[in-house]
Parts: C-alpha cells; structure tokens; sequence
C-alpha cells in the first residue's frame, strides 16, 4: 500500500543513523502518516498491521510506532506523543463483529489476528455487557471474510467474527449474519470516546530533549497537513473494495478523531481499570508517559 499512500520510505537499522518509524497500513492512519512523505528529516517509514507494529517496538525493530494503545500496558517505559491518537465517539464503521443470532449464545469468535485493542474490548464486552462466555480462537481476516461469504468450511465452529481496519470496510451485509459496531457498543456502555491507538517511542530512542521535540512538533504537522487534505489522501488512497471516496471523506473526516485530549485519557484509563477488574489483565495498568514531560 506505500505507493498508493504517496509515502516514500524504508525500515533502516538503526546503525544508519535513521529513526524508524512504523505506520498502521490501514486507511484510518493515513491522515496521521500522509504528511511525513515530505520527511527530509532523518526517519524512515514503513507499514505494517497494529499487531505487528507492537511486536516490532518491543523488540526494538522500531524506534516509533503507531500501535494499539494496550501494546503500552506491557511496556510501561513507552513515551507517548502528546496530543495524537486514533479514535472515535460511537460508531466506527471499522471494528465490526458479525454474529448470528444473539450475542447471549455465541460460543465461539474468531478474533483478527491483525488486532490486540478490539481483541480486547470485544472480550470485555461478551463478559461484561452480553452475558456471554465464549471461546475466542485467531484467524486470519481473508479467512473469515471467506467464511461470512460462505467458504472456509475450516472455520465452520465459529458464530461470531471480530474484522478491524479495512478488511471491516470492505465488509457489509451477509446473509445470515448480524453485525455491530463496538465504537458504538462501547460508547452505549459507557458515555465515552474509544481509543484505538496512538504514537509510542522506545525511552532510549527518544532520550534527548531535541529529538522528543523534533519527534512532536513533526508528527504533530503530519497530522495538520493530513487533516487539511483528507479528500486529497482518499482520492489516492487503495481503498477498501466497496468503499468509494465519499464512504471514505466521512469515515476519515466524520468518524475518526485524531485528537488525544484529556477525554480520550479519562477513556482509555477506563478501559484499562474495566480489563482489569473483567481478569482480562494480570494488574493495574500505570500511568502514560509522554515526550515532553
């Protein structure tokens, strides 16, 4: 997806003097990432799924990297960029879970393998809000999307999939199946905002002063430059199949926020606490650490 994103970049060693960065390879980042092609500044950028983005900071792959916000629970030596995140108040559109019949009897889900946050608000949600018990097994997200179609005989046991990011976009309707959006279900629970993900650095990557403010006022221009020109970016986005540009103006301008204001951290620290007290995590998340502080 690079070329179509207009983004020119490579993962570098870090013997080469480059901060690497890792960007979500999903449609939702691109106003955050679209902006950092005009980088002259000694970065390099590459893409990868939420799931793999976690995996490569915390084996210092990367330096920086757009992950999901319960990769932080883990590393607590994370700092955070202030004031940037992937979110939404209700509805999504892109974290979907299809179901048949009611959420009371499912009793087992495939979870996207490309997620970790909406793996765990999904099991939050059957345990805390649906009165449910399920089994939740990974897969991979063609496989279930073959499956709601009416293929992957291998994945027959399943009666409720979890799809993130685009392959949740180029969903829809299937017959026999019902779906709901856990943004939405979320803020019905709680009055809350939902958020998904936000930029994390590795301490010793960002341990002098000038690199944390090159790191924040740059991200923090990418993302007013991407805000400006969201028709720009989707017209020469790959969008997802089935999503035309005017699904994807709304969805970037309309759904997604990109702000990480103090009613996302009063959200996400919720979110935490209710993993916790569910047993879905061992102990108590800390508190954020951010560059700049």
């Amino acid at each position: 997806m690079q070329e179509s994103h207009g983004i020119q970049g490579s993962t570098a060693a870090s013997g080469d003097g480059l901060l690497r960065l890792g960007g979500i390879d999903y449609l939702n980042a691109l106003p955050l990432l679209w902006g950092l092609g005009e980088a002259e500044d000694g970065m390099s950028l590459d893409y990868h799924v939420p799931s793999r983005l976690a995996e490569m900071l915390e084996a210092a792959e990367l330096d920086v990297a757009l992950i999901p916000v319960v990769a932080s629970i883990a590393s607590p030596d994370y700092r955070v960029v202030p004031g940037i995140g992937i979110s939404s108040y209700g509805g999504v559109r892109s974290i979907r879970l299809y179901y048949r019949e009611s959420l009371s009897s499912v009793k087992r889900v495939g979870l996207d393998t490309c997620s970790m946050t909406s793996a765990l608000l999904t099991r939050l949600l059957f345990r805390e809000v649906w009165g449910a018990d399920p089994e939740f097994v990974s897969c991979e997200p063609a496989s279930m999307r073959d499956y709601l179609a009416g293929g992957a005989d291998e994945l027959s046991g399943l009666d409720a999939v979890l799809l993130i990011g685009d392959a949740a976009l180029a969903g829809g309707r299937y017959a026999d199946w019902l779906d709901t959006d856990l943004g939405t279900e979320w803020t019905r629970w709680t009055g809350l905002p939902f958020v998904y993900a936000f930029w994390a650095c590795r301490q010793e990557a960002v341990a002098s002063a000038s690199v944390q403010g090159f790191l924040i006022e740059r991200l923090a221009r990418a993302k007013e430059a991407g805000l400006l020109r969201i028709d720009e970016i989707v017209a020469g986005a790959d969008l997802p199949a089935g999503f035309d540009e005017a699904a994807g103006i709304h969805y970037l301008g309309s759904l997604i926020d990109y702000d990480l204001g103090e009613d996302k951290l009063e959200a996400m620290k919720l979110f935490f606490d209710r993993l916790h007290g569910a047993g879905l995590l061992d102990s108590p998340a800390g508190e954020l650490s951010f560059l700049g502080g």
